[in-house]
């Protein structure tokens, strides 16, 4: 069912997020940390790449880039962007069949909640073939719905909606919709993905995306208030960058690196 929600949605994603001027904000907070980290010798493996907007972004800057998702009409978004790109390729595979894909890789990248698609169950799994496979000094940044997201409270309590207020707050899978289909999605803390990781990885980074610019569904309302929205991303600049934010954001970064 969580692929073929997205099937559904493959061809509204890029209107609906990647290119609506939250989705701009938060994915150019995300490229000012991100890009900085690549070089030539980065052999990137995406994870659920979506449209693989990230993807042709990010292979710019690296050797290659192995853009991954578990849906069929996402990768054929993708490959209808591609165009003359060689260094970068698409493949329709879910996270749980990961395997030498992750040891050829040294750079292992998931953009704005990709990885929330994943049961605690199968993102242990997912940490461990990492432990296993990946080479020190590989890096991981991931880019993750957090629990504590500030907006998603303010604004559901204003609803008078308490239990969606806290829904990040669960510990099972909580009930989404696309298109009128519905799929799951887990929420982490920072602390609960670098434990999940464990000894073998260190923490390099973590901050906050969407701390005071709103979360992709008020879109609409923020649609024709660009001065606004241009404000609340200043304030943004100014705090994701303080560590303790991260939790309270719409997603935060986190970069964690192997050392043995």
């Amino acid at each position: 069912m969580q692929a073929a929600s997205f099937d559904n949605y493959a061809q509204q994603y890029d209107d609906h997020f990647t290119f609506s001027p939250v989705g701009l904000m938060q994915r150019h907070a995300v490229y000012s940390i991100l890009i900085p980290l690549l070089n030539s010798k980065s052999s990137v493996l995406e994870i659920n790449c979506g449209t693989g907007s990230d993807a042709l972004e990010i292979s710019k800057y690296t050797k290659n880039v192995l853009a991954t998702d578990a849906s069929s009409k996402m990768i054929e978004q993708c490959q209808f962007k591609k165009k003359d790109s060689e260094n970068i390729s698409f493949k329709v595979l879910p996270i749980q069949d990961l395997n030498e894909d992750i040891e050829n890789s040294n750079f292992i990248f998931s953009n704005f909640g990709g990885l929330n698609c994943l049961s605690p169950d199968d993102f242990s799994e997912f940490a461990n073939k990492c432990q296993l496979l990946l080479s020190p000094q590989a890096d991981l940044f991931f880019v993750i719905m957090g629990r504590k997201c500030i907006w998603e409270r303010m604004y559901f309590k204003l609803k008078g909606d308490s239990l969606k207020a806290k829904r990040r707050d669960s510990n099972v899978g909580v009930e989404s919709l696309i298109n009128g289909l519905e799929f799951k999605t887990w929420y982490y803390s920072p602390k609960e993905i670098t434990d999940l990781f464990g000894s073998k990885f260190k923490m390099i980074h973590t901050s906050g995306v969407g701390l005071f610019v709103p979360p992709s569904y008020l879109n609409p309302f923020f649609s024709n208030k660009k001065f606004l929205l241009k404000l609340l991303n200043g304030l943004d600049k100014l705090f994701c960058k303080f560590s303790r934010t991260a939790n309270y954001a719409d997603h935060f970064i986190i970069h964690l690196k192997k050392i043995n």
